[in-house]
């Protein structure tokens, strides 16, 4: 299976799948797919947990950014575990601020990961920006050592390092404002249809967080992978096709 179909295939399972049993499964019914709360909460969390596991064992690895995403399922799960064990069929009253926490954690965490590690080899920054898959880091990096431009390459990575932490702190107040919009109302519902309705927030918090969160993030990406292709070429004087990888 080639890079990209693998892509495609991880998002399907860690992203669309469980929204699609969030939305259907949730209910108590007569019908096959009818799973309940709980079931449908925990096979939700089994697919992308399922798919970190699956690339550690086939891979013998597992990347940084799966990593914080299996952190951020984990969590989820605890703070389901959390909201369900209130008063008779009601989820407890403080969960969506503990949801919007967890929501923001993942990212101040990343944020944090990336300012603290900056471009330094093995770095945040080098796993999901600045990465061999788009830059010829090896030709770039023999450039430098033999220019003597240490100091101006170490200061470009660090600035690319603060642009994309920046962007994950901003990422975080949006995933906690997001989190308390959907969870809020949660708790002033009849208690017998809280259950169901914390899993539908859930699902349209995944939904809509790729579209006002993630979009805008991936642009901020772009942007900083033209900013590195942009300044590494003015420091090294390497023509474009050197840079990047075709």
């Amino acid at each position: 299976m080639d890079k990209a179909t693998k892509s495609l295939l991880n998002v399907l399972l860690s992203v669309l799948a469980p929204v699609l049993v969030l939305d259907n499964c949730s209910a108590s019914g007569d019908k096959l797919w009818h799973l309940g709360t709980t079931w449908a909460m925990v096979v939700a969390l089994a697919l992308p947990i399922g798919c970190g596991i699956y690339s550690l064992v086939t891979e013998r690895k597992v990347e940084a950014m799966t990593a914080f995403g299996l952190l951020g399922t984990i969590l989820t799960g605890v703070v389901t575990i959390y909201a369900n064990t209130g008063d008779a069929l009601a989820i407890r009253p403080d969960t969506p601020w503990w949801y919007a926490a967890k929501e923001a954690i993942i990212a101040l965490l990343l944020a944090g990961a990336m300012l603290v590690s900056g471009g330094k080899e093995g770095s945040l920054l080098r796993a999901c920006v600045y990465s061999d898959a788009l830059f010829d880091i090896r030709r770039i990096e023999t450039t430098v050592q033999e220019k003597g431009l240490s100091d101006g390459y170490d200061n470009i990575l660090k600035r690319a390092a603060y642009m994309t932490a920046g962007s994950l702190f901003f990422s975080a107040v949006l995933n906690f404002a997001l989190a308390l919009y959907f969870l809020l109302p949660v708790p002033d519902m009849p208690a017998a249809e809280q259950a169901v309705q914390y899993n539908y927030a859930v699902s349209k918090m995944t939904w809509m967080g790729y579209l006002i969160i993630g979009v805008p993030l991936l642009a901020t990406l772009f942007l900083v992978i033209r900013y590195l292709g942009r300044t590494l070429q003015q420091l090294t004087d390497l023509p474009d096709k050197n840079i990047y990888i075709k």
